[in-house]
């Protein structure tokens, strides 16, 4: 195949729709509102290695200082966990992992802040850029020190790496009627698509994000891909929501990115 013909044949996407037919009851939409035929044989990977430090989780990742560009990663130690308003107190609610194919995907949090044995952490749940507080105990450290940018307005995706530029790509966003949320998410899961060819690319990531319009799942985390054959869309705003990108951008970032690595969605 041709270098042409293999850019032709899908693009990618981070994902940012509020669909979640990988991983529950509904289809997955394309970026141009089409609802095409859910996929077998997906499969839910680890994450990119990220390279060095970014996935050795120790309970010093949480308490050293931390590298130029990093960030703290928390994975829950078992399939559920307790979340909290506040620490130590009020009500707390429990987040269960979801599974794809049978297995299990890590339930793993962006961490903000930590306190004494507690961690405030970005939540994977609606309403966008929820917050809340858990116990460390519960969870593994890492460190990630990759970041991802996306300027909406720019059709631009930067990655960074230790505060450092590491790759630039043209992408392609949400129409007015389905736009892309903005602030501050991470990357979920990494899911392989069965044909690499296919509709759906060769990998999706899923984000923290869901959709402001969509609520096919009111608690469904955006975790899917969209792709098309016509990459001239990219640098255009034709997607539900989703971010799209190219197979060999999708493939780069795959590769590199931890499970919790930061995702900045901004319009400028």
């Amino acid at each position: 195949m041709t270098r042409s013909r293999a850019v032709a044949a899908a693009v990618l996407v981070l994902l940012v729709s509020g669909l979640v037919g990988l991983i529950g009851s509904a289809a997955l939409f394309g970026g141009d509102g089409r609802e095409p035929a859910q996929p077998g044989g997906l499969s839910a990977l680890p994450g990119g290695k990220g390279g060095k430090g970014s996935t050795d989780f120790t309970p010093e990742a949480a308490q050293a200082k931390l590298p130029r560009g990093a960030s703290v990663v928390a994975t829950a130690r078992e399939r559920t966990i307790r979340v909290h308003r506040r620490p130590g107190g009020g009500e707390p609610r429990t987040l269960e992992a979801r599974s794809v194919e049978g297995r299990r995907l890590p339930l793993v949090f962006l961490v903000k802040e930590r306190r004494d044995g507690w961690v405030h952490a970005y939540l994977p749940t609606r309403p966008n850029l929820s917050t809340g507080w858990l116990r460390a105990s519960d969870v593994e450290f890492a460190v990630t020190r990759f970041r991802v940018q996306i300027q909406l307005d720019r059709h631009r995706l930067t990655l960074w790496r230790s505060g450092r530029r590491v790759m630039r790509a043209k992408i392609a966003k949400g129409k007015a009627i389905s736009p892309t949320p903005t602030g501050r998410y991470y990357v979920t899961d990494l899911l392989r698509p069965p044909d690499p060819r296919g509709f759906y690319g060769p990998y999706a990531l899923g984000l923290s994000a869901h959709s402001p319009v969509s609520r096919a799942s009111p608690e469904a985390t955006a975790r899917s891909a969209c792709t098309t054959n016509r990459p001239s869309v990219l640098g255009t705003d034709v997607s539900s929501g989703c971010i799209r990108v190219s197979n060999r951008v999708i493939t780069q970032l795959a590769k590199r990115l931890p499970l919790g690595t930061p995702i900045d969605i901004s319009r400028a």
